[in-house]
């Protein structure tokens, strides 16, 4: 680098640095007004997401304090209807009155209602649920009542106010009683209880008031908000409400409102109260209020004194109850408005000192980064310079990739040619050896054939002919059974139809016994089975378990080879809702590492041509399409058990319709390679690999 271009920097720096105090300078000077707008746009935001939720809850609160009203509205307007109280309008008797008197004070006590009652024309109450209590309300007379002046004119009635004789707050709901249908006899009034909401609102930690038609606070979170005159009751109206004990003896003292006016629908209004002389903040442990008239008085001076000094400050939203006449206020402390609003604001003007650090830092490197411009410039010059010399390298590495490529490609079409004449020899093997396995099964039955045959003619040469029968019924059986053990073969490609009905297991054995001991198999006579006598069917089809059994036998026999002692042992119990079969051998017991592949389809331990290795895995698929199991074990002194297990109530519907081929469980089951109903399988290349 020339001397020129370090002059030339040097004077860069200079301005770069001059800039940076100018603007760091202007930064910390706008950090009163970031802080002011943060504020501002923090406190906007708060109050909508506060007016929201204000909103929110008012609904949750209105829709509580309405099903709380209409929890019992039904009932006056159900028992103006009643017959009992129709007979009572119309014949004020004793003995009908009493009647009423248990009915409505049953009645209250299933509805949690407070009270019940019907009054005549004239407003004298005849009937009512607390007929046997010192407060009770027969004989008292509550035509002066609102509700009972909207019950005449035929309307149905609300009204809240205090009891005349509980001296207990709640909500009165009527309705007229008509006869005939047109005059007026009488009313029927159903009185709620609010305290219950009164109680569940000051266990909360919302504040909230309901206010009626006369703007007095008749429902609050807050004990010693209740029966105050929020919204400026007429100084000639007080007397009068006073007089009615609509309010029971409360004075109906104001609010202690000091700033602030309470806000009309769906506005957001700010407010300040004061905490009243006696002791607003404190909520009664169960609900009640005590009257203003019956605490210690103060002057107002001292009061509003007190007030002052105890001050908050509430976000208030409101909500009308049209239906009623009432208004609904939520109450929400401003305190934490104001806290939010600080924090964000001190954390606007820290995110702002911070910001201005950043500018300053990046001017900074800003100088530094120009001193090294012109080095970065011959930097990306040699850059290029080399990667063009790299994709030349690289283009020619890809020409080489290529003819690689293809050389593979050629290599591998060799070695598919050669893979596809292996596997047409595979398949030749395979078919020879289980043609050898369906004749070594096939020649069982004919060997049998054979002797029946023989013995039929001796016999029909001596004139027996009752035996010769018998021995042609058994070739005829033995015939199908051929037919059958050819058909089974096809279980490796479907599922074969057959009729399953009840079948007595210890019969189809003995028949599976006598075929074996009658073709006279390696000369083992000594087969003794056991069974208990309570024995109940399974639902199988018999001729397949028959073959089950012969072949589960025939592999015993085949293990006492060469036995002095040999001995099959058959066994028939019940467990539980199945039924188990096991047919033990003392003879030279299964390998350990083939008793996982004993029931693979083309698996045998035999020689060459000696079997196909497809009984054990038909006799798998045949049982399991019975809905039952069978496994093999080593018995632990010598010898081999063939356990069986069959259900009597089969095989469900929908299990038997959504069952596979025995080849294509067992693959599933054990991971074998070789499906039945298949010719050959594909490995993970995608070649084809024959079976054997």
């Amino acid at each position: 680098m020339g001397f020129q271009a370090w002059i030339k920097m040097l004077g860069t720096s200079v301005s770069v640095k001059r800039t940076s105090r100018i603007v760091l300078c202007a930064l910390l000077a706008l950090l009163p007004v970031t802080v002011w707008l943060v504020t501002e746009f923090w406190r906007d935001a708060k109050l909508v997401e506060i007016t929201d939720d204000g909103r929110n809850k008012l609904e949750l609160y209105r829709s509580n304090l309405q099903g709380a009203i209409k929890e019992h509205e039904y009932l006056p307007i159900t028992l103006a209807s009643d017959k009992r109280i129709l007979d009572l309008a119309l014949y004020a008797n004793p003995a009908n009155a009493a009647a009423v008197n248990i009915y409505l004070e049953k009645l209250a006590a299933d509805s949690g209602a407070s009270d019940i009652y019907f009054m005549d024309k004239s407003g004298t109450t005849i009937a009512a649920s607390n007929w046997n209590s010192q407060a009770s309300f027969i004989g008292r007379n509550f035509s002066f009542r609102p509700y009972f002046e909207q019950a005449r004119a035929g309307q149905t009635g609300h009204y809240f106010a205090f009891g005349i004789t509980s001296n207990v707050p709640g909500y009165y709901i009527s309705h007229p009683v008509r006869p005939d249908g047109s005059e007026f006899q009488g009313a029927v009034v159903v009185k709620t209880h609010l305290e219950t909401l009164v109680q569940r609102w000051a266990r909360g930690s919302e504040s909230i008031l309901v206010t009626d038609q006369n703007g007095i606070v008749i429902i609050a979170s807050h004990s010693d908000w209740r029966f105050r005159d929020l919204g400026g009751l007429p100084a000639k109206d007080r007397p009068r409400l006073i007089a009615s004990r609509k309010y029971g003896d409360y004075p109906l003292d104001p609010m202690p409102l000091l700033a602030g006016n309470w806000p009309k629908d769906g506005d957001l209004g700010t407010l300040t109260l004061g905490i009243p002389s006696q002791n607003l903040s404190e909520r009664a442990d169960d609900g009640n209020v005590t009257p203003l008239n019956a605490r210690p008085q103060t002057s107002n001076g001292t009061e509003r004194a007190k007030a002052e000094a105890n001050k908050s400050t509430y976000l208030v939203t409101s909500s009308a109850l049209p239906a009623q006449g009432w208004r609904m206020f939520l109450l929400t402390d401003k305190s934490a408005l104001d806290q939010s609003v600080l924090s964000a604001g001190l954390m606007g003007g820290a995110a702002h000192i911070i910001f201005t650090g950043l500018v300053f830092i990046i001017l900074q490197r800003r100088r530094a980064m120009l001193e090294q411009l012109e080095i970065r410039d011959w930097s990306q010059r040699e850059l290029e310079r080399q990667v063009r010399l790299r994709t030349a390298d690289l283009m020619s590495t890809n020409l080489r990739l290529a003819q690689e490529i293809n050389e593979r490609s050629r290599t591998e079409n060799a070695l598919r040619t050669a893979q596809s004449e292996l596997i047409q020899t595979s398949k030749l093997a395979a078919l020879g050896q289980m043609s050898a396995g369906i004749a070594h099964e096939i020649n069982q039955p004919l060997t049998a054939i054979r002797s029946y045959a023989e013995n039929a003619l001796k016999f029909i040469a001596r004139g027996n002919s009752d035996t010769a029968n018998r021995n042609l019924q058994r070739i005829s059986e033995l015939t199908d059974r051929m037919g059958r053990i050819t058909n089974n073969l096809k279980t490796f490609s479907r599922r074969p139809e057959q009729d399953n009905q009840p079948v007595d297991v210890p019969k189809q054995m003995q028949t599976a016994i006598d075929l074996v001991l009658e073709t006279g198999r390696a000369g083992v006579t000594n087969i003794v089975m056991n069974h208990d006598d309570t024995v109940k069917p399974v639902i199988a089809e018999a001729n397949q378990l028959i073959q089950v059994f012969t072949n589960l036998i025939g592999n015993a026999v085949d293990a006492c080879q060469n036995i002095d002692d040999a001995k099959i042992e058959i066994s028939i119990s019940e467990r539980e809702d199945r039924l188990l079969v096991k047919v033990k051998d003392n003879g030279h017991g299964i390998l350990p590492e083939n008793l996982p592949k004993l029931f693979d389809p083309f698996f045998t331990t035999k020689p060459f041509g000696d079997g196909l290795g497809l009984g054990l895995s038909i006799c798998y698929g045949i049982i399991r399409s019975f809905g039952g199991t069978i496994r093999a074990e080593n018995r632990p002194n010598r010898g081999s058990s063939f356990i069986v297990e069959l259900r009597h109530d089969g095989m469900d519907e929908q299990a038997a319709e959504n069952s596979i081929s025995t080849a294509t469980i067992e693959a599933a089951k054990t991971g074998n390679k070789y499906p039945a109903n298949a010719e050959e399988i594909t490995d993970r290349t995608g070649h084809t690999i024959p079976h054997t």
